[in-house]
């Protein structure tokens, strides 16, 4: 009788140990799981076709158009919200991917805009760097794709004239200035006294950009959307420049 009640507490505690070991594995199991992005799922795909299709649309594209690009360039046959905040959804792009899906979604965006004829708008442009700051990304990691597939942009400060009419047809790229300007000059585009970190920077950055959004202007009158768009071109290359003299 005592070997037999020996024998039962024995097999209990073995089955115990083993629900136990179960439990542990799968509860390292779904932490696991709910640590890493979620791979190719519905939903994911769904955000960066949204992202791509307001993006095209930026630059006035129809909408049967941006979504043939979209199913032919980037792959992507998943549902389409229109008339998103790019910002908002890019950051929600940006948490359910890894930094390798977040730098091929810029990529292709930039990709579709630069396979349109003749120079991109100002407001697809800035749908781009709405775009880049959402998945996580500094200005100057557009702009290196940007000479990277080589398109042009209307800049409104020089009446419209494509970059490519700047410096004899040179085109520089949009982070490269012909002549550095001094530092405190920059600086003062922005607003901003004294040595700043990067993360202020990008902070006086956003704020000035919001401000003179095309999108805050796209339905005003010509005389305030140039005056606007001028004043982001500028505080966007005073910004890009003031980028290059930081490592992190």
């Amino acid at each position: 009788m005592r070997l037999q009640l020996e024998l039962i507490a024995f097999l209990l505690m073995l089955v115990a140990g083993g629900a136990a070991a179960i439990f542990v594995a799968t509860a390292m199991a779904i932490s696991r799981k709910e640590s890493e992005p979620q791979e190719n799922t519905p939903r994911r795909d769904s955000v960066a076709a949204s992202l791509l299709f307001q993006v095209l649309a930026a630059g006035g594209m129809s909408d049967d158009e941006a979504l043939r690009q979209i199913r032919r360039g980037a792959g992507l046959a998943a549902p389409v919200t229109r008339g998103i905040d790019v910002t908002n959804w890019a950051e929600s792009y940006a948490r359910a991917s890894n930094e390798q899906q977040r730098l091929s979604l810029l990529e292709m965006a930039v990709q579709l805009v630069a396979a349109r004829s003749g120079p991109v708008p100002l407001r697809q442009y800035a749908a781009l760097l709405d775009l880049s700051f959402g998945l996580g990304f500094h200005t100057d990691a557009l702009a290196r794709l940007r000479q990277t597939y080589g398109f042009e942009y209307v800049d409104h400060a020089k009446d419209a004239r494509p970059r490519s009419a700047d410096r004899g047809g040179g085109g520089a790229p949009l982070f490269e200035r012909e002549k550095p300007r001094d530092r405190s000059v920059l600086l003062g585009v922005l607003g901003i006294a004294g040595d700043p970190t990067r993360q202020e920077l990008v902070a006086a950055y956003r704020k000035l950009a919001t401000q003179h959004h095309p999108d805050r202007f796209h339905g005003a009158a010509a005389g305030a959307r140039d005056q606007a768009a001028a004043r982001f071109i500028e505080i966007t290359r005073a910004y890009e420049e003031l980028l290059l003299s930081y490592r992190d």
